[in-house]
């Protein structure tokens, strides 16, 4: 039998997968952080919420829904937002700022929405978790399961839609050069909105599955925030494939080593477990600012080593 922890790292990391590799798509397409990006997660939460606790479905049922209302959002927020100050000359740290006053107004909204919840239902939003409404298998949950499957499925339909159709190549044109991308017919405006659509539905799903073992609240999203960026820092902020392996790797250090910290120092070290993320980002940006890409391309300097020493030359 797998222990609880390793239960819920592999649920956990297998949503951070998709968190990680929404917000890098962002900001390889953007060329700036989206700080609102874990509120759409806790839309899809909510959302979750409502069809278990308030209507009575299977929890499952949400999924789809989430997907598309998080893509609407991303859509809305695109159009809304950030186009118009794109249009306007803002540069990338006034949209940060933007990003983050909209994850506070989007925060504060849930809020308001929790509080309804609680005088009109006698339902709490803070805290739940919805372990009871899934199925079990092979005396697992199925939670188990499904997540990574669907951190599968959703990795490598993205990475077909962006090596083998035609759209897909149009994206990483767009991000690469938008006016080299122009000239050539790509319509950079649906380019655009489809990623911010893409962006928006994958952290809405995430988001959606998380409290089917993770007890989640409103304040969860900057604590989730914080997980993304380091995932998405260590991978590499514009490698969509090295947000993957950083997902991964942030997921076993913040699930797994607190528990061995715990069982070799006691109980209290688990109060510093929310530090580690930001631990990782700060030695990451330290040592190597481009993440784990960075550290792997021809012109780093490790790299460029080891192949004159192969090589006996640099070519």
């Amino acid at each position: 039998m797998l222990s609880p922890v390793i239960v819920g790292t592999i649920i956990y990391g297998s949503m951070l997968v998709i968190l990680c590799v929404g917000f890098s798509l962002t900001h390889l397409m953007e060329k700036f952080p989206n700080f609102a990006h874990s509120s759409f997660a806790i839309v899809g939460t909510i959302l979750t919420f409502n069809f278990v606790m308030l209507w009575g479905y299977n929890p499952y049922l949400a999924w789809p829904f989430a997907f598309l209302l998080g893509g609407c959002i991303g859509m809305v927020l695109y159009l809304s937002v950030v186009r118009p100050m794109q249009r306007l000359g803002s540069s990338g740290i006034m949209l940060s700022f933007a990003m983050l006053a909209l994850s506070i107004v989007l925060t504060s909204v849930l809020s308001i929405y929790s509080y309804w919840i609680m005088t009109s239902y006698g339902l709490r939003l803070s805290g739940f978790i919805l372990k009871n409404y899934d199925f079990r298998w092979m005396d697992y949950p199925g939670i188990m399961f499904v997540a990574p499957l669907i951190s599968i499925l959703m990795v490598v339909a993205l990475h077909l839609l962006l090596t083998r159709v035609k759209f897909g190549i149009a994206i990483k044109a767009t991000a690469e050069d938008p006016k080299l991308a122009t000239t050539l017919g790509v319509n950079v405006f649906s380019v655009h909105l489809a990623s911010w659509f893409l962006t928006g539905a994958f952290s809405a799903l995430a988001g959606a599955v998380l409290p089917l073992w993770i007890a989640t609240s409103l304040g969860y999203s900057d604590e989730l925030l914080i997980s993304i960026m380091a995932g998405s820092v260590l991978g590499g902020l514009d490698s969509i494939y090295g947000a993957i392996v950083g997902g991964i790797f942030v997921t076993i250090v913040q699930r797994i080593l607190p528990s061995l910290l715990i069982s070799a120092f006691g109980v209290w070290i688990g109060e510093y477990g929310p530090l580690i993320p930001i631990i990782v980002i700060v030695v990451v940006l330290l040592l190597e600012p481009k993440g784990l890409t960075g550290m792997f391309s021809r012109d780093h300097p490790f790299v460029r080593k080891i192949r004159i020493a192969l090589v006996g030359h640099e070519d």
